[in-house]
C-alpha cells in the first residue's frame, strides 16, 4: 500500500507513514455496480458516471487496521447489493420485533440475534463520522467536512478503545427493505434539528440501505438517548422504506438541478441496452 513521509496520524497522534485512507470503505463501492458500468454520482452541479472514491493521505497502517478490524470488515459485506440481497435486513428479521406491519416494516430488537454485532455496527459509523469530522477530504480545503462541535476527540478516544461512548452522543440506525433500498453512498452531512429551542447537532449518513446517524451536544434530548441504538439494551433498529423516500426525492432535486452530461447519457443508453 502507497504510503507517505511521517506526519501526525490524527487517529493515534503519532508521527508515522500514513497510507491512502478512504472516507467510505473501498469494498462498499462492490454493492452499487453490475461490473458493466459505473455508479451514477449526482451533486457538485454534474450528473456523471465516476468510479471515483473519495480518499486522502491521512491515517497510519495501526488506525487503519483498527477501522477495518473493529467494523468494517463485518459491516460493509452485510449490506445492500445490487441484485437486492440484503444480509444484514435479513439478521434484523430473524431478531423479530415490534410493531411489525404486513409490509415487514417496524423497530426489531438487534439483541435478540447474537449473529448482530452491536459493537462493530457502532464501530463502523463512528469511525467514518469522525474521519469526515477531523480532515476536510477535498483538495485545496482544510475545514473539516463536517463540524462535531468538539465531540471528535471523545469519539476518537472511543473508537481507539481508550475511552468510554461520549455520554453526549447518540447513535441510530435505520434499514430500508432490500427491495426498496436506495443502492447508493453518500458521505455524512449536517442536518439541521427540526425541534423548537434544540440545540444538538445532527448529522447522517447513507450507505447502500442504511441510514447512520449520530447526535451531539449535552442537550440531546430523552427521546432521542432512549433510542440510541448502542446504549438501549435491545439495540433498536428502525426498518422503514421512508428512507428511500426522503433519499429519492433528493436525488431527483439533485438531477433536476444539475448538467446532464454526455459521459451520463451514454451511461444511460448502455444501461437500457
Amino acid at each position: 500500500m502507497p504510503t507517505r513521509p511521517p506526519q501526525r496520524c490524527p487517529m493515534c497522534l503519532l508521527m508515522k507513514p500514513v497510507v491512502h485512507s478512504h472516507l467510505i470503505p473501498e469494498s462498499l463501492y462492490l454493492h452499487v455496480t453490475d461490473g458493466e458500468s459505473s455508479p451514477i454520482r449526482i451533486g457538485d452541479g454534474v450528473v456523471i458516471p465516476t468510479d471515483r472514491q473519495i480518499k486522502s493521505y491521512l491515517l497510519c497502517l495501526d488506525c487503519e487496521d483498527i477501522l477495518s478490524k473493529g467494523g468494517e470488515t463485518w459491516v460493509c459485506p452485510k449490506l445492500a447489493w445490487v441484485d437486492r440481497s440484503f444480509p444484514l435486513y435479513d439478521l434484523l428479521r430473524a431478531a423479530g420485533g415490534y410493531i411489525v406491519d404486513a409490509d415487514k416494516e417496524g423497530l426489531f430488537w438487534a439483541a435478540n440475534n447474537p449473529a448482530i454485532d452491536v459493537e462493530k455496527i457502532t464501530h463502523f459509523a463512528m469511525g467514518i463520522f469522525w474521519k469526515a469530522g477531523v480532515h476536510s477530504w477535498k483538495g485545496g480545503e482544510s475545514a473539516p467536512m463536517i463540524d462535531l462541535g468538539g465531540y471528535e476527540e471523545k469519539i476518537r478516544l472511543w473508537v481507539r478503545g481508550e475511552g468510554a461512548f461520549p455520554r453526549d452522543v447518540t447513535f441510530n440506525l435505520v434499514v430500508s427493505r432490500p427491495e426498496r433500498a436506495q443502492l447508493t453512498i453518500g458521505q455524512p452531512v449536517e442536518v439541521p434539528v427540526q425541534k423548537v429551542g434544540r440545540t444538538w447537532r445532527h448529522y447522517r449518513l447513507h450507505l447502500v440501505g442504511a441510514m447512520f446517524s449520530i447526535n451531539v451536544g449535552e442537550t440531546i434530548g430523552l427521546e432521542e438517548r432512549m433510542v440510541c441504538f448502542y446504549r438501549e439494551p435491545r439495540h433498536p433498529v428502525l426498518v422503514s422504506d421512508n428512507v428511500t423516500s426522503v433519499l429519492a426525492r433528493k436525488n431527483a432535486e439533485h438531477f433536476a438541478e444539475s448538467r446532464k452530461t454526455k459521459a451520463y447519457l451514454r451511461s444511460k443508453e448502455k444501461r437500457g441496452k
